[in-house]
């Protein structure tokens, strides 16, 4: 991301971190089932206990007590945010819940080092508001060990959707920092590019997605 995007988005979320859960909250009344779709996508990493798993975008931090859980007090969570303020909320759940085995790092995800032979990575509503999220997703396969997943959720346009409707989605995806450059994003092409083997879910009659990557073996060549 460029400097001027990186303060944007920034200020954006700055802004909705002390009500960013609300506003999440709130998508329940248009039958959105945010939370749900989390844990779906939780279980897709197929974590095992010793496992290291990053959370890419973790914002307010509703994946670390699950990500926790699932790695056990062996394992290792890293939480990794643009936005400081976001990660003041999430360091809030961590301490709440107890989580000795989460650490977060405030970082541009484009540039941030995935540690090696990492089991699991999920992007959860993150991938599509960066530009550059093919380097994510790269940078990710690079560091997953064989047979490591990296699992996105995020949102798409169905393929019953128009594309003269397009700008009516706007609206909805302003308060979130989102553009319809933004709605047009599919960071699931570049799962399916760099995994050995990738499959889709769909939810909410195709508005939600759960991409899921598995890592080969890596080229020694």
């Amino acid at each position: 991301m460029t400097v001027d995007e990186n303060r944007r988005m920034v200020d954006v979320y700055r802004n909705l971190a002390g009500r960013y859960d609300i506003l999440s909250n709130r998508l329940y009344v248009v039958g959105q089932r945010t939370m749900a779709y989390k844990h779906l996508a939780v279980q897709q990493l197929d974590l095992k206990p010793g496992d290291t798993v990053v959370d890419a975008g973790c914002g307010t931090g509703h994946n670390l007590p699950l990500l926790s859980k699932a790695v056990g007090p062996t394992g290792r969570v890293i939480g990794v945010d643009l936005t400081d303020a976001m990660l003041a909320r999430a360091d809030d759940r961590v301490r709440q819940h107890g989580l000795t085995n989460v650490t977060l790092q405030e970082a541009d995800l484009t540039r941030f080092v995935f540690p090696k032979d990492t089991a699991g990575i999920i992007a959860c509503f993150s991938l599509t508001l960066i530009r550059e999220f093919g380097t994510v997703v790269q940078h990710g396969f690079d560091a997953l060990a064989p047979g490591g997943r990296f699992v996105v959720l995020d949102y798409k346009l169905p393929r019953w959707w128009p594309n003269f409707a397009v700008p009516a989605i706007g609206p909805m995806v302003a308060p979130f920092g989102g553009t319809l450059e933004m709605v047009r994003r599919k960071p699931f092409e570049e799962v399916d590019r760099h995994a050995e083997t990738m499959r889709m879910l769909e939810r909410y009659f195709g508005w939600v997605y759960v991409a899921v990557g598995v890592a080969g073996e890596r080229s020694t060549v």
